[in-house]
């Protein structure tokens, strides 16, 4: 028997693809943020699905829906405290100036995203001033530590949405 939690394997997993994915789109192909959003989600489907079927695997084909959903939510969890770890020690010792480029693409990224809509401009003007103020927040130490309970929710919904398909009840003859 492995001592090692299944979760955790792909909790760490997940977390070092997120790390390295981070990296690719600051540094190497940059993306818009609902892209990289779309692919972070796309990615921890897949590893509450994985996790999932080797618990299932481990557990003689039996995976109630709250070992699926425990299961599920660690690995998401998991891989969200290790790049939020990681984008703290990036932001603020390796490179502090990112935070800067990071904040105007999201800006750039908003505006069209507000154009497409139709926004007037008056009402466009004042909606950037907002989101510029947040946008530069967004990313402080405290606004950081604070993604931890963003990532257990996103975790929390997305495992109990994934646990639905994953699950296998023990059925009685």
């Amino acid at each position: 028997m492995n001592i090692q939690p299944i979760w955790l394997k792909y909790g760490i997993y997940y977390g070092i693809l997120s790390v390295l994915a981070a990296l690719v789109f600051f540094y190497v192909w940059p993306i818009g943020m609902f892209t990289q959003l779309f692919i972070t989600i796309v990615l921890l489907v897949a590893f509450m699905v994985i996790a999932s079927k080797e618990q299932k695997a481990e557990d003689n084909g039996i995976l109630p829906y709250g070992d699926a959903l425990k299961t599920s939510f660690l690995t998401g969890f998991t891989g969200f405290v290790i790049a939020l770890f990681f984008n703290l020690i990036l932001f603020n010792l390796i490179d502090p100036g990112l935070i800067d480029v990071l904040v105007e693409r999201n800006i750039e990224d908003t505006k069209a995203m507000m154009e497409s809509f139709g926004m007037p401009e008056d009402k466009l003007a004042e909606a950037m001033e907002k989101a510029e103020e947040e946008v530069g927040n967004a990313y402080t130490v405290s606004k950081q530590i604070q993604g931890i309970i963003s990532g257990a929710f996103i975790s929390l919904i997305v495992g109990a949405i994934t646990s639905i398909f994953t699950k296998k009840e023990e059925t009685f003859a």
